[in-house]
């Protein structure tokens, strides 16, 4: 039983690693293969700085020297009636882009309808092409809805429903895509975009080197876009979900980390329990490498089967996180529809090598000790002890990786990945477990005098402070991380349920529903702020820019702000900056722009828009964002709009805040409004939503991109909970002959529950106070360490001490329960039969 569990907890450990390593695998390699696919042949392709490219560049572009092919494509989502999720919809020059990316061209059905006499479908105003599985999801919601399926579809563009004819397909269409396809003419017209398109797919001529290329011609074209290639695309979509894989993958090898510590309790006490065989076989002429090498094969033995299963636990596990919650994990980093799975063998290899490797280190120190004593003692009943006697040197070792530990702290990150606090979180685990044999000394003093079952339970305990150290090892680890996991996560949902309360100051909200191809239209906006109940009423909105090619994009905000009103609109960190620089505009900027750009108080940069307006920017202030994890600029609307509608450049409102005039509820608003929409056809475009809502929602998306923490968080406690039942089942075997001369000097069988059950409360209470302030410290680090270097964001230290007395208790309840269990089946062997071992 003892083996089976800790067979287990190695399969469990190198399941949710290889789980989480195929999921993420998936989605890196499903987003390489769009940018490949939406890229095709071009060698580079030039982008806006924010949304929209003027399509006079073309001639500009193809004019070029070096430039083979130059082919306009517009690259927008848009809502279709019936889906719940956006299609990618291309428009295309398909006589440019056939040279470039021949596979994004649709293809006529022989089913469609006949066209027009005179019309190329491929080119025709009013015709769509789209892949197989947008056209499996339009036969769905036909079939939901009971109705045939129509040729026509609807697609809301520019504020409008407007109807498009399928005429053919997307073969070359990747598994799972829903993406639709037309005329780049026709969508320019019909998205109300004309003489814009979202980016230039280029084509170089034969050996003209791409890098020459954009170095050449990289300042000509500054004002209105960059360039970038097919390559640092991948790159930047990596970068997204760098710290979210990382943080994942260490936290999923965490439980392979208390699996091998759960091995190496196991085997250690298993080398001591086994220490007078080890002896007689010594006294036989066994050698004691052969006896050191007769450790390690049961710990290989153990390691090697708990990997196989713990494939195929996280196989089977990936795939069915893939099918419910995408290969994204929920966390929304990646937007794809594919719930395929790919298992290469060499990952699978890989992580079987992990899983043997815990087994082995955690049998190491054990075969290292299987000669620790001289035949002449091991030979004696009792001895298990002495053959433990290591741990009573072994705190000086915990000292020293404690200290090192805190020396790890400073270590900086290396990209987003905080290597010092990962080392500080290890070698503070090693430290201390290595501290309990100390601990253990500290805290359970034998007695002065044995008249209460208390002051026996105490004594037993005392006399063997070694054997209880290091049968508590695996459950402190486990104990340890599973606090500082959830202190984490904990501490970082009530900061972003106080940055909620923080950032959502008006009783009232309002958004378009696709923001990107709708806005609150100025008419509506005066509308709204003349409408009866309404005291006052703001409308913003923002942009995706691109300031690295190799970064992800950061998020430019535009809404109206004052710098005398800034700290009351924005959860500030810090002073504001006193003064602001002549011809620059003010902006604050949120914590990641810190650390990702080194922007702070007083800083200064340019700031690209559409149109090829620029704006130069001084930093005011930094203010806290748990929103967008890659950084976010907020610029004030009135001297943007100001600026912007000169370069004939109108941003768009995209959301809004409303102040009910008193004695008017937010209701009544939302009741008016929406009557007034429903008159102009409007009320699906916008919705309305309270700050508690937004709240309710905002927490519940953490929740769901924490999915994964939480299952880790579980499975870290089952570990735990083996190890409880590990621990306690073999100190219940080694004393069964105590047991035994006990029941023969008149103790019954209920006094030696009783007397089991008080142990079992001291050791579990003393492992839950350990496990309790190594998982504090941990959390210390991963509140103020790990997540600053990870995300660039910090977050307020909230202490869940409701969650943790109740984690302890049932640490605690399940210990006793797990010895009353075991003790049930090691005391129904009769006395005299357990007593003839030391007879003989």
């Amino acid at each position: 039983m003892k083996w089976l569990i800790t067979t287990l907890s190695i399969a469990v450990g190198v399941g949710l690693g290889l789980a989480v390593h195929l999921i993420h695998q998936e989605a890196l390699a499903q987003f390489n293969q769009g940018v490949q696919q939406f890229s095709g042949q071009a060698d580079v392709q030039l982008l806006p700085h924010n949304q929209w490219l003027p399509d006079t560049l073309l001639e500009t572009i193809a004019e070029l020297p070096e430039v083979h092919t130059a082919a306009p494509v517009i690259d927008q989502r848009v809502r279709l009636e019936g889906l719940n999720q956006t299609v990618r919809w291309l428009g295309l020059d398909v006589f440019q882009s056939a040279a470039i990316t021949p596979n994004l061209v649709g293809q006529v059905d022989s089913s469609a309808a006949a066209p027009t006499r005179g019309e190329i479908p491929l080119i025709a105003s009013n015709t769509v092409f789209i892949s197989a599985s947008l056209r499996e999801a339009l036969h769905q919601q036909a079939h939901a809805q009971k109705s045939q399926r129509s040729p026509v579809v609807l697609a809301d563009m520019n504020g409008k429903p407007v109807r498009w004819m399928i005429a053919g397909s997307l073969p070359a269409a990747g598994s799972g895509q829903l993406l639709a396809m037309s005329d780049i003419a026709a969508l320019q017209w019909k998205l109300g975009a004309i003489g814009k398109i979202s980016r230039v797919d280029i084509k170089l001529q034969e050996g003209v080197r791409v890098d020459a290329f954009m170095a050449a011609h990289a300042k000509t074209f500054s004002a209105v876009g960059r360039f970038e290639t097919p390559r640092e695309q991948s790159t930047r979509g990596a970068a997204v979900s760098q710290a979210y894989r990382a943080n994942l993958s260490i936290l999923a090898m965490v439980a392979l980390l208390t699996g091998g510590f759960l091995s190496f309790s196991t085997q250690m006490l298993a080398v001591a329990q086994r220490s007078r065989q080890w002896a007689l076989l010594a006294a036989m002429g066994t050698s004691v490498t052969r006896l050191r090498l007769q450790v390690l094969f049961e710990s290989a033995v153990c390691g090697l089967v708990g990997s196989i299963l713990g494939v195929a636990l996280g196989v089977g596990l990936a795939q069915g996180v893939v099918e419910k919650l995408g290969v994204d994990l929920g966390a929304g980093y990646f937007n794809t529809a594919s719930h395929a799975l790919t298992v290469q063998p060499l990952d699978a290899l890989l992580f079987m090598g992990f899983g043997l490797l815990a087994t082995l280190l955690g049998g190491l120190a054990p075969s290292q000790h299987t000669a620790q004593m001289a035949i002449a003692q091991r030979m004696r009943a009792g001895t298990e002890e002495a053959g433990l006697r290591f741990a009573n040197r072994a705190h000086w070792l915990g000292l020293a990786l404690c200290a090192l530990a805190v020396a790890c702290l400073w270590i900086p990150p290396v990209g987003n990945i905080p290597v010092g606090g990962y080392l500080a979180v290890a070698l503070g685990l090693f430290g201390g477990i290595a501290l309990l044999g100390l601990a253990v000394r500290l805290f359970v003093r034998p007695p002065e005098a044995l008249h209460t079952l208390g002051q026996l339970a105490r004594s037993r305990l005392a006399s063997t402070p070694n054997l209880l150290s290091v049968g508590l090892s695996g459950v402190v680890a486990s104990f340890a991380l599973v606090v500082a996991m959830h202190v984490m996560i904990f501490s970082f949902r009530q900061s972003l349920d106080v940055w909620l309360n923080q950032v959502l100051p008006a009783p009232l909200y309002m958004k378009v529903i696709d923001v990107q191809s709708q806005s609150i239209s100025p008419n509506l906006q005066t509308l709204i702020q003349h409408a009866a109940g309404v005291e006052r009423a703001e409308f913003w909105g923002s942009q995706s820019m691109v300031l690295d090619p190799l970064r992800p994009p950061v998020e430019l905000i535009v809404r109206p702000l004052d710098m005398t009103q800034a700290d009351q609109r924005l959860p500030l960190i810090g002073a504001q900056h006193p003064a602001l620089k002549t011809d620059h505009i003010p902006v604050w900027v949120s914590e990641p722009m810190v650390d990702i750009y080194r922007l702070h108080n007083g800083s200064t940069f340019t700031l690209h828009l559409d149109g090829g307006l620029q704006l130069n920017a001084q930093v005011m202030g930094v203010w806290r964002d748990y929103s967008r994890q890659h950084g976010a600029i907020v610029v004030p609307k009135a001297q943007v709009m100001r600026l912007a509608t000169q370069n004939n450049n109108p941003l768009r409102d995209t959301q809004g805040a409303i102040w009910p005039s008193a004695g008017t509820t937010p209701q009544t608003i939302v009741k008016n409004l929406t009557a007034q929409l429903v008159n102009t056809g409007e009320s699906a475009r916008y919705t309305f939503a309270e700050p508690g809502e937004i709240r309710q929602a905002s927490l519940a998306i953490f929740d769901r991109s924490f999915a994964v923490t939480y299952l880790l968080e579980v499975a870290a406690v089952v570990i735990g909970l083996f190890g409880v039942g590990t621990t306690f089942s073999a100190m219940a075997l080694q004393r069964r002959r105590e047991f035994a001369l006990l029941g023969a000097m008149g103790a019954t069988r209920k006094l030696l529950v009783r007397l089991l059950v008080r142990e079992a409360l001291l050791s579990s209470a003393l492992a839950a106070g350990m496990g309790l302030a190594i998982g504090l410290s941990f959390a210390a680090i991963l509140v103020f360490v790990v997540n600053p270097q990870s995300f660039h964001w910090t977050m307020e230290w909230f202490t869940p001490w409701r969650d943790l007395l109740v984690m302890v208790a049932v640490l605690m309840v399940m210990s006793t329960l797990t010895v009353t269990l075991a003790l049930r089946s090691h005391l129904q062997h009769q006395l005299l039969m357990q007593l003839k071992e030391d007879w003989s």
